[in-house]
């Protein structure tokens, strides 16, 4: 603490009381407290009823032996204080997680903000984006989509509930989350219908690529999973099939993220956009 002390007022943020912070919190990190494992706390000052201070983040692998780790998706600390007891309450919430390790990417982060997190053991730095942006019109250029599809490639709303729901489990039981830790919990209507694909093969599901609309105009392919066998024709026909319906259902100018969070969505992302490189961003990491 510098000076007098203040007394902040840290409460958790949940679905029950979330829209007492819409238009201080922006509406995509509000919209994530709810799920399974997304967390949030927020604190005000007895003296004043402005939101002073917050942190909301992600948890994730958090069955992992080695320990959890913490994506945190926003933080406010624009006061020196304020900083440093949200952080420390953060510290605490983490802890009962048992994480092991936070880290950041932010497309920018306010100097307060930084230096608060510093305070805290974080090491910051600028570097390269996992995540590229890519335009339906670059994905419907790429030469493989000119092959049409077999008909065992079917969007999400040509299937059930039921089939859906058991696709979601046989990717879990490979071990295949995609981008979300909740995955087994997600509804299908967290999907975009139309552009999402899945591969069928005796009315089962043996393979999906998930698409979600962030926001209007914004998708991001959130899972990519193939069974044997022939599992790689069936990824390459679901990729042709969700970007041949982009191509007929979105706008060419409506963007797509493909996140680079393992070596294969890498290697992917490389063979289809070679040379693409990422936005410079500001990465943070903590060892617990």
């Amino acid at each position: 603490m510098t000076g007098w002390e203040k007394d902040m007022k840290i409460v958790d943020v949940t679905e029950e009381n979330k829209e007492e912070y819409e238009g201080l919190i922006d509406e995509l990190t509000l919209n994530n407290i709810g799920r399974e494992y997304c967390r949030g706390i927020a604190g005000s000052n007895e003296d004043s009823d402005d939101l002073d201070a917050a942190i909301f983040w992600e948890l994730k692998n958090k069955d992992d032996v080695a320990g959890a780790r913490s994506e945190i998706l926003y933080v406010l600390a624009p006061d020196e204080d304020d900083g440093d007891e949200i952080l420390t309450a953060y510290n605490i919430r983490t802890g009962y997680d048992k994480v092991a390790r936070s880290f950041f990417e932010f497309p920018e982060l306010g100097s307060q903000e930084q230096r608060a997190l510093k305070r805290k053991g974080f090491e910051i730095r600028e570097g390269e984006s996992r995540d590229i942006y890519v335009t339906v019109r670059d994905l419907a250029s790429l030469k493989f989509v000119r092959k049409k599809p077999p008909s065992y490639i079917r969007s999400l709303s040509e299937i059930t509930p039921r089939q859906f729901k058991a696709g979601l489990m046989a990717s879990v039981l490979h071990g295949r989350y995609g981008l979300q830790e909740d995955l087994p919990f997600l509804p299908m209507s967290w999907y975009d219908p139309d552009i999402s694909s899945c591969v069928i093969t005796d009315e089962k599901i043996n393979g999906l690529l998930l698409v979600h609309e962030i926001s209007r105009g914004l998708f991001r392919v959130e899972l990519l999973f193939a069974m044997q066998p022939d599992a790689n024709y069936n990824l390459l026909d679901m990729m042709r099939f969700s970007i041949r319906a982009a191509a007929k259902y979105r706008s060419e100018d409506d963007r797509v993220l493909l996140r680079r969070h393992t070596q294969a969505a890498e290697s992917l992302v490389g063979k289809l956009f070679p040379g693409k490189q990422g936005e410079e961003v500001i990465i943070g990491e903590k060892v617990h």
